[in-house]
């Protein structure tokens, strides 16, 4: 949206103000003299909502919000000749009167986060004004955005909006909360948009939209975080702490809350091939994996045990896999879990697309035809969308989900979701461009309920790639489709630990990466990474088979598989505490260490749990690797070596290893190492 365009509407001087218990409405005059207005309400846990509105207020058609967790809380108000102080816990909200200017301050009066109000350029007559805190009309005087405008410190640092793969400190970005295939995880781009930032400044703030909008992060202007809902009323939460866990925390339960996962899941994931693969391939890998002593737990089968061109119809290729209840009962019977690929696009050859179109079930075009697409980017044929909104088309969508679940699936990777088209027209009348962020909530709902109905829910997850707030009520989700290289194996890193700070604790990737030519080196080091994040699957275009890369490769992934199980009451314990507490599994050293000014921009380390750092290596063989070990005694996983934190060091990093630390004074628990999970 470019500034210039609009008129800004914005409070200028306040009137008054009247309370209703934890409820403070705020009366003004705006910068044209004419009537502005906007409530705070306050609650536990140091949230305070603030409505923005021209008129009247209305909630966006789909809410993401947990309302059990806005419990009201006591508010003092006092007012003076210059300014209105209201306190609610340990914090403070200013506002002053002539000129309007809005901040947050903890019980030390330190400055949490404030209002810009004046951000214009040096001649100062406003037309190029960053919008401030208020709403904007077109030439016609209709609203067309409610604009929220931060104060954006010269020290700040910011964090999180969902999973992107740009630099993990997002100032002096614009960051789009747009659900889009990134096809390939290399910039700012996301299939997972979160409108929840968290600022070194001790606060988080969530926008309780799912519309398409930018975060302008100090890119309009290095003092502002700016953003412009598209609609006529917004509300927005911030969230002022002084530890960022907590803030994590009450966001995740504000959205939330989050589910735990199997214990199952934790296991090692196998993707079983892609284009080319049997049953014949199938039975030996799995097979290979219990003679090579592996562990392992879920046969992953992606897109192509379906009929070529009929995605996604649920119906199984037989040609390839002839008697494939045989062949599931079998590797059930070898105790592993079988996880099939979905999605929700039903390409024009398919009967399932002829039913659908019959019955309605499909989202539809301006004209009311169904609308058909190129969702495959040329690779498929035309495909329609299956329309969540319509509660028939949904249990009908749920209906071939049970088909497949009674047939032995216990996982479905609930793919794509994303790229909805805007000008498609949804069943409950809204277009796809209202659509295309909380589409991905409905699809991976229907999903993960249909799998509850029948696994019970300590034994439901899907594997999701699209998402957005409040996402961590369906676990677990993967980061998508990144290149194999260290370039591809960083940048998925940035973005878990985006995700991290995001509310969502269970997240996971293709270990070797998805597409291009995976080498040996790559394949080990990423394989390192990925078997200490929440969730770990082998997966790519090209074979992932821990011996296809030779015996050297087979040896270390099966050392570090190996490790993952050993520490597997470790890791049960963590993600007991995660959807307990709300914190994510991997987390960044910030999110521990929130006043170590070292740690404020490391994005290639991370904390595994409470007690271990894990540092990824991006090289080969002899790598050296600089790691910041935080205060406290450190010790080498392998080695045993004692490290004093508070402290860099540089390590030499031979192909077989990966700097793994853990608290000297904490007791992390280990088990014996079984083939699967040995459920409780």
């Amino acid at each position: 949206m470019n500034y210039k365009e609009y008129n800004h509407h914005f409070p200028k001087r306040f009137i008054n103000c009247t309370q209703k218990e934890n409820r403070v409405h705020f009366s003004c005059l705006d910068n044209a003299g004419n009537p502005i207005a906007f409530d705070v309400s306050f609650f536990q846990k140091s949230i305070m909502k603030f409505s923005l509105y021209k008129k009247v207020f209305q909630l966006p058609r789909y809410s993401i919000l947990n309302q059990m967790a806005l419990k009201a809380e006591q508010i003092h108000l006092k007012e003076s000749e210059g300014r209105v102080l209201i306190t609610c816990g340990k914090n403070t909200l200013e506002i002053s009167k002539d000129p309007f200017g809005l901040r947050v301050m903890d019980e030390d009066g330190r400055l949490i986060c404030e209002s810009n109000m004046h951000d214009v350029n040096s001649v100062g007559e406003g037309k190029d004004l960053i919008p401030p805190i208020g709403y904007s009309t077109d030439e016609s005087g209709k609203t067309v955005s409610v604009n929220i405008g931060m104060k954006l410190h010269y020290d700040e640092h910011i964090y999180g909006l969902g999973e992107h793969f740009t630099p993990f400190d997002k100032v002096g970005q614009k960051i789009r909360m747009e659900n889009v295939d990134t096809l390939g995880c290399r910039d700012h781009t996301g299939y997972k948009n979160i409108p929840f930032y968290i600022s070194s400044y001790f606060y988080g703030l969530y926008i309780n939209h799912t519309g398409i909008f930018d975060f302008d992060i100090g890119t309009s202007s290095n003092a502002t975080l700016a953003v412009q809902v598209p609609d006529t009323s917004a509300e927005f939460y911030i969230i002022a702490d002084n530890k960022v866990k907590n803030i994590i925390s009450t966001y995740t339960e504000l959205t939330g809350p989050a589910k735990l996962p199997p214990k199952w899941s934790f296991g090692l994931w196998y993707s079983t091939g892609f284009k080319g693969n049997s049953r014949a391939n199938t039975q030996a890998d799995a097979l290979k994996f219990r003679e090579e002593k592996i562990p392992c737990d879920v046969m992953h089968f992606d897109c192509y045990w379906l009929r070529d061109n009929m995605w996604c119809d649920f119906v199984w290729d037989e040609m390839q896999y002839p008697n494939y209840k045989e062949m599931l009962a079998g590797l059930k019977k070898q105790r592993y879990k079988i996880c099939l690929w979905i999605n929700p696009f039903i390409t024009v050859v398919s009967d399932m697309y002829k039913q659908g179109k019959e019955s309605g079930y499909f989202v539809n075009d301006q004209e009311g035809n169904v609308y058909t697409a190129d969702l495959w980017h040329g690779l498929l044929p035309y495909c329609a969308i299956v329309d969540f909104t319509n509660p028939e088309a949904c249990l009908w969508f749920q209906e071939k989900i049970s088909k497949i679940i009674l047939d032995g699936a216990d996982i479905l990777k609930t793919d794509f979701g994303e790229d909805i088209p805007y000008d498609s027209v949804f069943y409950n009348g809204m277009t796809g461009k209202e659509m295309r962020n909380v589409y991905s909530a409905l699809y991976n709902k229907a999903v993960f309920e249909t799998l509850e109905k029948y696994k019970g829910i300590k034994n439901t997850l899907v594997w999701a790639r699209s998402g957005c707030a409040g996402m961590q009520r369906f676990p677990v989700c993967w980061s998508g489709d990144p290149n194999s290289s260290y370039e591809g194996m960083a940048g998925t890193l940035r973005a878990g630990l985006s995700m991290a700070l995001s509310g969502v604790p269970f997240w996971s990737h293709d270990m070797g990466g998805f597409y291009g030519n995976v080498s040996e080196e790559v394949f080990i080091r990423w394989s390192q990474f990925g078997l200490f994040t929440s969730h770990s699957r082998l997966h790519g275009t090209t074979t992932r088979q821990p011996w296809a890369y030779g015996d050297k490769t087979l040896k270390i992934l099966k050392k570090y598989v190996r490790l993952r199980y050993e520490l597997m009451p470790y890791i049960w314990k963590t993600a007991h505490q995660c959807a307990e507490w709300g914190e994510p599994f991997i987390r960044p050293l910030i999110y521990e260490n929130d006043n170590d000014p070292n740690v404020l921009t490391i994005y290639d380390q991370y904390y595994f749990g409470r007690s271990m750092i894990i540092a990824p290596v991006f090289g080969g063989n002899g790598a050296k690797r600089k790691v910041y070990l935080p205060k406290g005694e450190w010790v080498d996983w392998f080695s045993g070596t004692h490290y004093n934190g508070s402290k860099w060091y540089e390590i030499t990093c031979p192909i077989e290893y990966m700097p793994i630390f853990r608290k000297a004074d904490d007791d992390i628990e280990t088990g014996e190492v079984n083939e699967f999970i040995i459920e409780e």
